[in-house]
């Protein structure tokens, strides 16, 4: 229940401050600049709190690695050209 208490209160505090930032007309560089921090930030407490991890195999990827012939001295392969 703390939980969902205080992540109200942050979310009551951030559209209280969006909405004194828009009312106060602040250039738009300024607007700009703090959307994009409030972004970065937003993208950094997302990825630290995910437990996904792209380099875990137990993820897998939907694309299949690619597998490459082996190349021996009898056995070169031909080149396609674009004639």
């Amino acid at each position: 229940m703390a939980s969902k208490l205080s992540s109200g209160t942050v979310v009551l505090l951030l559209v209280g401050a969006t909405v004194l930032l828009i009312a106060s007309r602040p250039p738009v560089w300024m607007l700009l600049l703090l959307g994009s921090f409030a972004l970065a930030a937003l993208y950094i407490v997302v990825r630290t709190k995910s437990r996904y991890d792209p380099l875990d195999p137990r993820f897998g990827s939907c694309i299949p690695p690619i597998s490459k012939p082996e190349a021996s001295a009898g056995n070169v392969p031909k080149q396609h050209s674009d004639v």
